[in-house]
């Protein structure tokens, strides 16, 4: 329990690193009930706060129980939101009430994507609840298989245009309130001092964002959580990989970069000294000439002067970020001290 309990907090920490506008909910299974621990919301403090509190196991755990809670308040979340259910599993049995297919069928309809992982041997309803829901199903080793295989679903799975609708959402950017104010927190239902943000809409103090205002319904978020989401919404071009042996074959004409990253697909050691060479030397020349003679020279106009400064700027970020890496790669491969370079301050 103790393995499961750090490795739980690690994952929410994770998963709303990776998806700070989603709620998490935590489901705890014995004696043949299911009980909820904590109501899907976007905290992760309050989640670890519970979960340590109740970290006990009794009886004969009932899947089917589980599904059936997780299946009420999954139903009530939105058709652009993702449905999803992680089954942390350490039993070899279940001990249901009825029917469980019919309770898996249930949440296939709902378009519940279920996953488990398996604490003990692999056991067949667990699997099928995971190929009949489109989930993942797979069996922890040790300790740090476990974590692996629980951080794996911490990034948000891709977007099926059937299970999430795209939809317009209001939200609303709320601003922090003074140190010194008093007002009654709506998440706590007490009086705090200082802290917490106010409800742009109907003016109420809310403790942490992102959250849902109890009072008017809005979603509260922030600027950071906002970009922070905004990198899974625009996956990269869909690209072939191809293994080492196919840049040997002269029949095929690869690029000699990578589109997204731009970094080289050669051999990247040679290519590094040879680069790393070449920008020593252009260090000394550049820093001999003040940034001055090359924004005012002679007969230059604006357009020129534009595109000088530019190039001065990239070759300063550029030189800067190659100082460092090649004093790392240098100190790696001959485990000494690193020569000195020539930098430019800007």
């Amino acid at each position: 329990m103790a393995v499961i309990g750090k490795q739980v907090e690690a994952f929410i920490r994770e998963f709303f690193d990776q998806n700070p506008l989603s709620h998490v909910g935590l489901v705890t299974v014995k004696d043949g009930v299911a009980h909820c621990l904590t109501e899907l919301g976007g905290s992760p403090e309050s989640h670890i706060k519970a979960l340590m509190c109740k970290m006990e196991c009794s009886g004969d755990p009932s899947l089917q129980n589980a599904l059936d809670l997780v299946h009420g308040y999954l139903d009530q979340i939105p058709s652009y939101g993702h449905r999803e259910v992680l089954i942390l599993y350490s039993a070899l049995n279940t001990c249901d009430p009825g029917d469980i297919m019919e309770t898996i069928q249930k949440c296939k309809k709902g378009k519940i994507r279920c996953s488990v992982i398996g604490l003990a041997a692999e056991m067949f309803i667990c699997k099928h609840l995971c190929q009949e829901t489109g989930g993942t199903y797979s069996v922890a080793m040790d300790e740090a298989h476990l974590k692996e295989l629980i951080l794996e679903h911490a990034p948000p799975p891709p977007a099926i245009a059937e299970y999430a609708t795209a939809s317009l959402i209001k939200m609303g950017f709320p601003q922090r309130a003074a140190e010194g104010s008093i007002a009654i927190c709506t998440c706590h239902e007490v009086a705090k001092e200082g802290g917490g943000y106010t409800c742009p809409r109907c003016k109420v103090r809310v403790c942490e964002l992102p959250t849902e205002c109890r009072v008017c319904g809005l979603t509260l978020i922030s600027s950071p959580h906002l970009a922070r989401s905004y990198h899974h919404l625009f996956p990269i071009v869909p690209f072939d990989e191809l293994s080492p042996s196919s840049r040997n074959d002269p029949r095929q004409k690869l690029p000699n970069s990578c589109f997204g990253c731009q970094q080289s697909l050669l051999n990247p050691v040679t290519l590094f000294t040879q680069f790393l060479c070449n920008i020593s030397a252009l260090l000394v020349v550049v820093q001999e000439t003040s940034p001055a003679s090359l924004l005012f020279a002679p007969n230059a106009n604006s357009t020129s002067a534009l595109i000088v400064t530019s190039t001065f700027m990239r070759v300063c970020i550029t030189a800067q970020v190659v100082r460092a890496s090649g004093i790392l790669r240098w100190s790696l491969q001959n485990d000494c001290q690193p020569p000195l370079f020539h930098s430019i301050t800007i």
